[in-house]
């Protein structure tokens, strides 16, 4: 008995360790920890061997246990009581599936770990329970239309209560929106940036803050020695304060968090090189929602407070009613406030000056003096400002002060913040002198009059936050989870189009990301190697650091809120385009390098070259058309090719790879030369012909994690019978005409007529309609309805309409009007694939038969091309009979998962959210994930249904400044997965009432593997004798549950550099997986204990590498 308690003693030890890494959801090379200085991180290296991790783990179980089956029964009786289930409250409605032990991932994800998940975290406003609170019923407010009259009582302020106010001057830079990033730098970012330098000088009482560092990074390359040392006087003396430090003031509803982590870094490395500065305080006033994912990361990054301006105008009113403007930010499964980000919200309805000063915006734009006359801007109310002089200082200062008055009354602290400034202000040395001189002599006023019991200045952001801090406590602040979408800022004016907008360059993004990302983490590995040329490759003056440099530039640059947002001018956005090919072209130059180095190529000693070894089997021609792929030419002269495959990821793959080749008369070779099975199919060219010269040749890849796997194309003579490769079944319905039919497709099976049909895999069975669309799903022994259709919406009849930001559609969507398809069917032991053209989309459904992460649903490519159609938004549907209740769920930033609800007091465009990476809807049984490779809006608008908008046409501007309609339509390819699985365990993953939602355990696989596809590499040298096969950094599989999101050389850390790594450990819902899904995808702790069971019980050779 003893034992069993030192046992279950040390597994707790072990569970509490896990459930640590877990709560501590990544470890940021790049981003202290509180614990330990950046210095302390590098130093130790605490991340870069993984493996050692696992090891000492290892050593520790096995130091400690005498049986590992023992160990789980022991962790089992600590985490359930005989009397409770040990996987948490069971629910009703699946059938009990008996194991003998619950599964590892049952046991890490349990509630004795800190993340709160069973129990839903306690905060005093949660965004979900809010919305269900607020009437949405928009009164109008008088002054303040969207709040209500503000009432003072002049005698609360005294000699010990004194108000105390912060100015703080502001210039809001865009890189990228009516003009281009350069453009503006030249026109109008470059004299902020001067006159800024100059007049700082002039009186240190004069504060600036500045947050756009792709600006300030360019201006600064402009200066001379003696500027540059007054600019970092300026910073250390507080003058100048630099907020949130990122490369651009980066979009929350579309941006990846990885790309968002990547612009924070572009700009913070650039300071500590620079400047050795690192933020405190964010400033995000113009991104068009806010997403709870930001201040996780800006909490990982040191940030300590942030202010945020764009957020619905009725819950803005609804927490200045509760003086809950200013709020703890806290993550949604943070039950101890180790998330918490201190959070300023603005008030009012804009970010300019006369809605910031206070809620009558007449009187406040009498105190933007850049409105005087002859200087070129008026205010609206045609009351315009007035110089200050000794006769009018004293109105003048009281009229300003009751509005400062006002504002105090919707926070908590006797402390107010008043930003001065807009878009491109201070661009002309004139307005640093109104602005600064007549404030200034109102703030002389103020505080010479203590009668008015108030006491005014120029301020940086952080000293607004620090005299908040030193008046109350943060605990005295209210928590509050949750996100801010979707935003409206009046009346029903929702701005969830953008979440569409310019689909091609929200796809062409996501292609770069994943370049950036491969080419990291192959030339981290390459320069760790010790291979001949690996100290070279990663050095600073080596043109693949620089060219990876930029293009994390051209990144970090689309992050911005006018940029993934697909809200520019046709011509800004063409300039994204141009800089993002660029820098995949610069990728994939990384990629190829040092794939060379890693299998010892001819030149890899070298790596400074600009020689081609290998292409990336992915080409665009220019930034506004598809890629496309290689034709790999082969024949009796020419017989084969080699091709390398990289895999990206921690996990081991087997994935289906297709290549375009010359010939249908192929076989695929392994790197020992042996043969591989292989399915060959035609290409449809047009709906009634086939292409005589490119076939698609498929195999499956099998590629160890973050490693480098060869396979060989060699074509056959006529005469030569092909080692594994199968013939594709070919089936046409519905057409009538004659079909060419290539050689070696003889027996295409044409019918006149349509039909239903079904293709399957070992796991799933889909059924199509006559038109070819899916109509219903079959996984396992349930069926479950699943119709798929296209609808359309149009845009109001109104002087106010649909445009890059709002969606504003004329009512429900339209099905479009699909009749008399031709039906393509292609089936074969790999994949079967279903093609139908309709209106305005090619769409592709292609079912893998494989035991990889591909072959866990269906994969629906969809081509589409609405250019010829007028104020059209289109949208593809699935119904189904899962009785989701309203609720559904869609991602943030393709970190974390949040439940929406579908309310039936906004209207429909206030139901759309933004969607990064996945939305599902379920029941107590079923669940339908949507996982895409393309950030879109997404809804449930009715029971059982899930859509998701693919792109929009709208001829007019929607009167938010950028002047024009969305005409510059691309032809765009949409990726997505679909995946319906049902409950193998009677367990939730949380609790019922939690705000958050988990992805299971495969469809979290399946998207990672969508976002991040294996890389074909095609050798250019066909007589290369030299190279490895194939090259492997590690024997480990990390688990699915971790996911390396990057692994970077050039960290810049006091003065020296350093490889970082930013790990990510995902918490996944496994009560939908069942054993055979577990073995197949195992988490990092069965993967740890199943290794050691095994040595244990020698059922395998301790020499052999299990991970």
């Amino acid at each position: 008995m003893k034992l069993k308690q030192m046992l279950a003693i040390c597994g707790g030890i072990v569970v509490a360790s896990i459930c640590f890494l877990l709560y501590l959801t990544m470890d940021m090379a790049i981003f202290p920890t509180k614990s330990a200085t950046i210095q302390q991180e590098f130093q130790n290296n605490q991340w870069l061997h993984f493996e050692n991790r696992l090891k000492k783990l290892e050593s520790s179980l096995n130091k400690n246990h005498n049986d590992v089956g023992e160990i789980k029964q022991a962790i089992r009786q600590i985490i359930a009581p005989e009397d409770s289930h040990p996987l948490g409250n069971i629910q009703e409605g699946p059938e009990e599936v008996k194991h003998d032990f619950p599964p590892a991932s049952a046991i890490i994800y349990n509630q004795t770990c800190s993340i709160s998940l069973h129990q839903t975290p306690k905060n005093h406003v949660q965004m979900l329970e809010l919305y269900e609170d607020i009437k949405f019923d928009n009164p109008d407010g008088g002054v303040w239309k969207q709040g209500w009259k503000i009432e003072v009582n002049d005698n609360y302020w005294n000699k010990q209560n004194k108000l105390k106010v912060f100015v703080v001057p502001h210039s809001h830079n865009d890189p990228g929106w009516i003009r281009t990033f350069e453009e503006y730098y030249l026109s109008q970012t470059k004299h902020i940036l001067n006159n800024m330098l100059e007049k700082l000088q002039e009186d240190p009482r004069r504060k600036f803050i500045w947050a756009e560092i792709s600006f300030f990074a360019m201006w600064w390359d402009e200066l001379d020695n003696t500027a540059k040392n007054i600019v970092k006087r300026l910073v250390h003396s507080n003058q100048l304060e630099i907020v949130t430090g990122g490369w651009v003031m980066n979009d929350e509803a579309n941006s990846h968090w990885l790309s968002i982590v990547h612009q924070l870094t572009e700009g913070h490395q650039w300071l500590q090189r620079n400047l050795n500065y690192t933020p405190t305080s964010s400033w995000s006033i113009d991104p068009f929602g806010m997403s709870a994912t930001q201040p996780l990361l800006l909490n990982k990054a040191g940030i300590l407070n942030s202010l945020i301006q764009r957020v619905h105008y009725s819950v803005k009113k609804k927490l200045a009613l509760e003086k809950q403007l200013e709020f703890r930010w806290r993550q949604m499964w943070d039950s101890k406030g180790s998330t918490d980000v201190f959070t300023h919200m603005m008030p009012f309805y804009s970010y300019d000056v006369p809605h910031t000063c206070g809620p009558d915006p007449k009187i406040c734009c009498q105190f933007d003096f850049k409105r005087l006359p002859n200087h070129g801007l008026k205010c609206p109310w045609h009351i315009p400002p007035v110089e200050i002089n000794d006769r009018n200082v004293a109105e003048r200062a009281e009229t300003l002060l009751d509005q400062y008055r006002k504002k105090s009354q919707l926070y908590k602290t006797n402390v107010v913040l008043a930003p001065l400034g807009d878009d491109f202000r201070y661009d002309h040395s004139t307005e640093w002198d109104v602005q600064y001189n007549n404030y200034q002599k109102l703030f002389d006023h103020m505080n010479a009059n203590l009668g008015l019991h108030v006491h005014a200045q120029f301020g940086t952001l952080t000293d607004y936050f620090n005299a908040v801090q030193k008046e109350k406590s943060l605990g005295e602040f209210p928590s509050l989870s949750g996100d801010f979408f979707t935003y409206a800022d009046r009346d029903d004016h929702y701005w969830s189009g953008y979440y569409t907008s310019r689909p091609f360059y929200k796809r062409m993004d996501r292609v770069l990301l994943q370049y950036i990302r491969s080419a990291e983490i192959i030339l981290s590995l390459a320069h760790i190697s010790g291979l001949p040329g690996s100290r070279l490759i990663a050095e600073k003056e080596n043109n693949l650091d620089r060219a990876l440099t930029e293009a994390r530039h051209s990144l970090a640059l689309f992050q911005h809120h006018d940029g993934i947002t697909g809200t520019a001018k046709d011509a800004v956005v063409n300039d994204y385009g141009q800089k993002m090919m660029d820098a995949i072209l610069s990728c994939q130059s990384v990629i190829q390098q040092s794939a060379n180095l890693l299998l010892a190529g001819p030149g890899a000693d070298d790596p400074t070259t600009d020689t081609i070894f290998y292409n990336i089997d992915d080409v665009k021609q220019t930034q506004d058309t598809l890629s496309e792929q290689y034709t790999i030419t082969i024949g009796l002269e020419l017989n084969t090719k080699k091709i390398v495959i990289f895999n990206s990821l921690t996990i081991n793959r087997h994935e289906v790879v297709t290549l375009i080749v010359s010939t249908a008369n192929v076989e695929v070779l392994d790197q020992r030369g042996a043969p591989v099975v292989c399915q060959v199919a035609p290409i449809f060219e047009h709906v009634y012909s086939l292409s005589t010269s490119k076939y698609r040749v498929s195999f499956i890849a099998k590629v160890p994690a973050l490693s480098l796997t060869s396979y060989v194309i060699r074509a056959l003579s006529d005469n030569e019978i092909p080692r594994g490769t199968i013939t594709s079944k070919v089936k046409v319905y519905n057409l009538y005409a004659e079909l060419q039919k290539p050689r070696g497709f003889e027996n295409i099976n044409v019918s006149p007529s349509a039909s239903e049909f079904s293709i399957q895999n070992s796991r799933i069975v889909a059924s199509f309609n006559k038109l070819g669309l899916l109509k219903a799903l079959k996984t396992g022994k349930h069926t479950y309805p699943v119709h798929l259709d296209f609808a359309r919406y149009g845009a109001r009849r109104t002087n106010e309409r649909s445009g890059a930001y709002l969606f504003l559609p004329d009512g429900d969507a339209v099905p479009l009007k699909i009749e008399s398809t031709v039906v393509k069917v292609i089936e074969g032991p790999l994949y079967s694939q279903v093609i139908v053209v309709i209106p305005y989309v090619v769409h592709t459904v292609t079912l893998y038969n494989t035991t990889g992460a591909d072959g866990l649903g269906l994969e629906i490519q969809n081509i589409v091309d609405i250019s010829k159609t007028s104020n059209f938004e289109l949208v593809m549907r699935f119904a189904t009979n899962i009785k989701n209740n309203d609720l559904f769920y869609s991602d943030l930033n393709a970190y974390q998962v949040v439940k929406r609800k579908r309310f039936k007091k906004l209207p429909l465009q206030a139901n759309y959210y933004p969607m990064p990476s996945m939305a599902y809807i379920e029941d107590k049984i079923t669940r339908l994930t949507l996982l895409t490779a393309t950030s879109l809006g997404v809804s449930s608008l009715r029971d059982g249904h899930i859509e998701v908008m693919l792109d929009r046409r709208l001829n007019q501007d929607d009167n938010l400044g950028l002047g024009q309609g969305v005409l510059d339509n691309k032809l765009t390819r949409h990726l997505f997965r679909i995946l319906v699985e049902r409950k193998t365990q009677p367990c939730q993953a949380q609790s019922e009432d939690h705000p958050s939602g988990f992805p299971t355990a495969l469809a979290h696989i399946a998207s990672e593997t969508l976002q991040n596809p294996l890389l074909r590499l095609l050798r250019t040298e066909d007589e290369d004798t030299v190279s490895h096969s194939s090259y492997s950094h590690t024997s480990a599989e990390f688990g699915i549950d971790y996911v390396l999101a990057a692994l970077k050389t050039g960290i810049f850390v006091k003065n020296k550099e350093y490889v970082g790594m930013i790990l990510h450990r995902k918490h996944l819902d496994t009560c939908f997986m069942d054993q055979k899904s577990l073995e197949q995808f195992p988490s990092a702790m069965e993967l740890l204990i199943l290794k050691i069971y095994y040595q244990r019980h020698q059922r395998i050779p301790n020499s052999t590498k299990l991970h």
